[in-house]
């Protein structure tokens, strides 16, 4: 369980930003002048930087030191936060954030092909989505407030300060070989089917556009509805620090109950959790948001856990980061652009639109696991 620990910390380090995802779009509205939609290509050009980094990475990921890879990549994020603290300048942001991205989303390709190497991925990507979010919600809480005051270096530099924890941990886990056939001496690969892995592929990505267009958008959504910035921001948090038990839920209950009934329940209500999003309530915000925490925490990890069954090198898991982080770059994109003249209903609609869409792709591939093997193993 330790090891689990450090391996997620690590993968976390290339996409904790994500998390602060209001935060970053908020901040950069209130102190930096830009507007909500230029605010939200920012966070784009760091998400598609962190999707062109996975595709990379997966590519090559078998013949790499995963270590030593780690290592270079913590450095680059390390350094690209420190020159975002300063500056606000628009191309620049643009740029830094993009370079961020791709060895982040390598990062996460490392992370995730090891993660794959363990016994029950699933409990280690929960430990995963337990840390972030309990530090997006940490940040959302201590940083919104003060972000007027001392601007958006205070945002780059506590994301510099997540890498550097992460690279002292990285000495402490051991090598995770990939698996080895014991006569042939070369890595075992299941036969998943391709529709099998293209479809769980595509579950992950409309599952995390959909729900990265609603959240990233989420502080504004209140701040049309009037609501009170702190009340705003203390809700949001709230509702990180009540999903990221959640995560440990699943850690926990691991596939007692197979795949497909978690990640349909799950899907379901988080759809549910946005739509919440629609009504103009205080209460209802403050519904919407902790059934979005617990829902998204109990339902990504057998997303992910899904797409790792599929080989044992970690090779598809290494690809379904990249969708991951494709999808997570595309929900707030399109909903930049969907914004019209300013109302946010549209951005709603389109997240509750795509996550159904997820529901039904994921169908087959979390079927075939669920009648396979007690290990999961898709080829049965």
């Amino acid at each position: 369980m330790p090891a689990r620990f450090v391996l997620a910390v690590l993968t976390s380090a290339g996409i904790l930003y994500a998390n602060v995802a209001p935060v970053i779009v908020s901040g950069l509205v209130q102190s930096a002048g830009y507007t909500t939609e230029a605010a939200g290509y920012v966070f784009s050009a760091n998400m598609y930087g962190t999707a062109i980094g996975g595709l990379a990475i997966s590519l090559v990921i078998a013949r790499l030191n995963w270590r030593k890879s780690a290592v270079i990549l913590l450095a680059l994020l390390i350094a690209s936060d420190l020159v975002c603290a300063f500056t606000d300048t628009a191309p620049v942001l643009y740029s830094i954030r993009f370079i961020h991205g791709l060895a982040g989303g390598a990062l996460i390709g490392v992370g995730f092909s090891v993660i794959a190497r363990v016994k029950a991925p699933e409990v280690t990507f929960a430990i995963l989505i337990f840390i972030q979010l309990s530090l997006g919600g940490i940040g959302t809480a201590l940083l919104m407030p003060l972000i007027i005051q001392h601007g958006m270096s205070l945002v780059w530099l506590s994301l510099l300060g997540f890498s550097l924890i992460s690279l002292i941990l990285l000495p402490l886990l051991e090598d995770y070989a990939p698996s080895k056939d014991p006569i042939q001496g070369e890595s075992l690969v299941q036969d998943a089917p391709q529709l099998a892995i293209v479809l769980s592929l595509c579950g992950i990505f409309c599952f995390q556009a959909g729900q990265m267009a609603a959240f990233a958008y989420v502080i504004e959504i209140g701040k049309s509805y009037l609501f009170d910035s702190g009340f705003i921001s203390i809700t949001v948090a709230v509702s990180l620090w009540i999903g990221a038990p959640a995560a440990l839920f699943v850690a926990w209950w691991s596939t007692r109950s197979g795949r497909l009934l978690p990640v349909l329940l799950g899907t379901l209500c988080t759809i549910l959790s946005v739509a919440m999003l629609l009504l103009n309530l205080p209460w209802a915000f403050i519904v919407a948001n902790v059934g979005f925490g617990i829902f998204f925490s109990l339902t990504i990890p057998y997303l992910l856990g899904i797409a790792s069954e599929m080989d044992q090198n970690g090779q598809v898991a290494a690809t379904a980061g990249f969708i991951s982080s494709l999808g997570l770059a595309t929900g707030p994109a399109i909903a930049a652009m969907i914004l019209g003249d300013g109302t946010l209903n549209q951005v709603i609609y389109f997240a509750i639109a795509v996550l159904g869409m997820s529901s039904i792709l994921v169908l087959k591939p979390a079927r075939r696991l669920d009648m396979g093997s007690r290990e999961g193993s898709i080829q049965h």
